[in-house]
């Protein structure tokens, strides 16, 4: 028999009597220990995994009421605070829960929305796309109107006429700012940036470089969403999830042949990935916006006619 025993005595953990408190760093601590921390990191990645539970960390306190306390499902937004604060040891406990239900479920809505954006893939290899944006065009004149001719005048050189692609740029940036208030200079620049016009895939191998566009189109969007109870009815995942989603999708095209110059298969490819930005919903506000900024882009490279689709064809390419 052991003289000693090897295994240290711990002993266990008694939560405090009366009301207990959280800061931030309390909060990261106990969640990384926990598996949905581990499963949650392993789907997203490290850093976007730790950005998603300080969002939630920080949606939480907007749930502290005048009474001091967490309370689930509100919004009282009492006060500043900087820390959580629950009535006893049991209020904490269902805390935790709940901020593990919301991962779980975030989990789920990932897994849904990257099937979703595959089975859009399989339309587009099938050229199954194509057909419904014939179907379903947005007229031009409801978007673009052409600039007058200007008539010559006697003994100065007449100006040339602009390109067919120069004008389906105008074209792509009239779709792009129809029904944006104010000034649109942001969208012509980001528009300039990120054009290509030798066929290759236009939006980098990473979910970045939309990501900066998406910035300066939409500046005022709020800083993260998810992480309440109204998050939970909604099909899509926290932006952090959709950002997984959509930075997926964008690193396979990068590295897929792109069609040649010309070939309606630009359109198919536009209009998965016009549909798979609306499905995963990677940014918190103007997922549209950055959808019709990508659609033109591949249109562009692909050297093919800006033909659009309507506002009932985007609705049903991204499933809402």
């Amino acid at each position: 028999m052991a003289l000693f025993d090897s295994k240290p005595k711990v002993a266990p953990y008694v939560a405090p009597a009366g009301a207990v408190t959280m800061d931030a760093n309390q909060f990261r601590n106990t969640m990384r220990v926990r598996p949905v921390y581990s499963t949650y990191s392993r789907v997203v990645g490290l850093g976007p995994a730790n950005t998603a539970f300080d969002n939630a960390f920080t949606e939480s306190l907007r749930a502290m009421g005048a009474d001091g306390f967490w309370h689930f499902g509100t919004n009282a937004n009492a006060g500043n605070p900087s820390a959580l604060r629950f009535p006893d040891a049991a209020g904490l406990n269902f805390f935790m829960t709940a901020i593990e239900g919301m991962f779980e479920m975030d989990l789920k809505l990932i897994e849904r929305r990257a099937a979703y954006a595959n089975g859009l893939k399989g339309k587009a290899g099938s050229h199954l796309l194509m057909p419904q944006l014939r179907a379903e065009t947005q007229p031009e004149g409801s978007y673009y109107q052409p600039p007058a001719p200007v008539a010559p005048k006697p003994g100065v050189p007449a100006v040339p006429a602009r390109s067919e692609r120069s004008l389906d740029q105008a074209r792509g940036l009239a779709w792009l700012t129809k029904g944006v208030q104010g000034d649109t200079s942001a969208f012509s620049q980001v528009l300039l940036g990120l054009v290509k016009r030798d066929g290759s895939f236009p939006l980098g191998g990473s979910l970045a470089p939309l990501q900066a566009a998406w910035q300066r189109m939409v500046p005022l969007a709020p800083a993260y969403r998810g992480w309440n109870n109204a998050a939970g009815m909604q099909k899509y995942p926290s932006n952090v999830g959709g950002a997984k989603v959509l930075g997926d999708v964008l690193s396979d095209l990068s590295t897929s042949p792109m069609p040649a110059q010309g070939s309606d298969d630009w359109y198919e490819l536009a209009l998965y990935v016009m549909g798979s930005i609306i499905t995963a919903q990677a940014f918190t506000d103007g997922n549209k916006r950055a959808a019709r900024l990508a659609y033109v882009l591949m249109l562009l490279s692909g050297g093919v006619p800006m033909v659009v689709p309507n506002d009932r064809l985007g609705a049903t390419l991204g499933d809402m």
